[in-house]
């Protein structure tokens, strides 16, 4: 297992390299995106608290009193541990890094405080939240809302990479073939189509979202006022 110094190292390089990723030439690029993958494969799904709080220049008391308020996303690791999406890290990472370039003395405050605003000033929650109807359990309808969120910023980037990552999944077996095979053949499809699917709410579109190669696409404070959105309406 990496030290913490490693992770720390590998997790600055990919920041570089993701960075790279959108200036190189499109004939370089692919080699950029493979390199990427494979060190996030190699760093993994989550990283500690720690590393992370190492990254961001802050104590590990304070990332910890965001983790408690639920600003930053965490999982629990097969151990039981409460570690960060490898996704959120990064973003957080980049935004942190932007907010410091931009002279902001605290930037990981700033970037906290401005993922809190975009989220309750972005959704339009009469739009993305449905009210619940008989058929419908609270989780499909708070992954149907998620997903017409993502749908709204849906990019070719974005579906590259989902397709990339389903594969990546299918490949490892932790995506049934049936699920990973419907979901490669939607991600081939232009971004206005894929779209169109996620955002639907017809069974096949709950079903597929089960598996949703998209999960982090958008900020910890949008997916929790989306879910809490939807807890209120379907009480």
């Amino acid at each position: 297992m990496p030290s913490q110094s490693e992770l720390t190292e590998a997790l600055a390089a990919l920041v570089r390299m993701r960075r790279l990723e959108s200036q190189v030439a499109d004939d370089l690029r692919e080699d950029v995106v493979e390199a990427r993958e494979f060190v996030e494969r190699t760093i993994g799904p989550t990283i500690r608290a720690s590393v992370l709080a190492s990254l961001l220049g802050v104590s590990r008391p304070a990332i910890k009193a965001w983790l408690d308020r639920g600003e930053i996303a965490t999982v629990s690791t097969p151990a039981g541990r409460r570690e960060v999406p490898l996704t959120e890290a990064i973003s957080l990472i980049e935004a942190v890094d932007a907010a410091r370039r931009a002279g902001n003395e605290r930037p990981i405050a700033r970037v906290i405080r401005d993922r809190r605003e975009e989220a309750r000033t972005s959704a339009d929650l009469d739009r993305l939240v449905p009210p619940k109807p008989r058929t419908h359990r609270t989780p499909e309808l708070q992954a149907l809302a998620y997903h017409r969120a993502v749908a709204e910023r849906l990019d070719e980037r974005m579906v590259a990479n989902a397709r990339r990552k389903m594969q990546r999944w299918r490949d490892s077996g932790r995506v049934h073939p049936r699920w990973a095979d419907a979901w490669l053949e939607l991600l081939s499809r232009p971004a206005a189509s894929v779209a169109a699917a996620v955002a639907a709410d017809s069974p096949a579109a709950r079903e597929l979202r089960q598996t949703s190669p998209f999960a982090g696409a958008l900020t910890e404070q949008e997916r929790r006022r989306l879910a809490d959105a939807v807890e209120r309406r379907s009480g």
